[in-house]
């Protein structure tokens, strides 16, 4: 009985090992889709911590801080991204924000302007006129402005 099942198991191993081993070849469609996430990135790379309102700027109403913001935005969004300024706090009342030949206005509330995509960095410097409040005393104050950018 052992030779028997000995030799069934040498016969089936033979067997197998006769029969050549094939591969199925088999073709499928793989379709793949990317969503890009829309990303806006803000780099300040210039802003006062603190303004000095003089006497003068008491007596005019206003303080001009020309290229008082540098920044750099980049983003990858193709419907364009917002620049959000504001909003302000006291003494002043209202600031007037210029980006090349944009003027914003801000007050308690912020104001954004939209730009189109563009592709790699855009630079930009922001002028601000300070508009104060007609109490305002000379001294050192806090820069108002908060500067941010989100994509479409």
């Amino acid at each position: 009985i052992m030779i028997t099942r000995l030799s069934v198991l040498l016969s089936l191993n033979l067997a197998v090992a006769a029969v050549p081993a094939t591969a199925a070849s088999r073709a499928a469609d793989m379709h793949v889709s990317v969503v890009v996430v829309a990303r806006t990135i803000l780099t300040v790379d210039q802003q006062p911590a603190t303004v000095q309102v003089t006497a003068g700027d008491v007596a005019r109403g206003y303080l001009d801080l020309p290229q008082a913001i540098a920044f750099r935005i980049r983003s990858n969004a193709a419907n364009g991204y917002t620049v959000q300024v504001g909003p302000i706090s006291t003494p002043f009342t209202r600031a007037e924000v210029t980006w090349d030949r944009i003027v914003m206005v801000v007050s308690s509330d912020s104001t954004s302007v939209r730009q189109q995509y563009q592709p790699g960095t855009t630079n930009g410097v922001l002028g601000v006129r300070l508009i104060l409040a007609p109490n305002t005393v000379p001294g050192s104050y806090p820069f108002p402005i908060q500067l941010t950018a989100a994509s479409l």
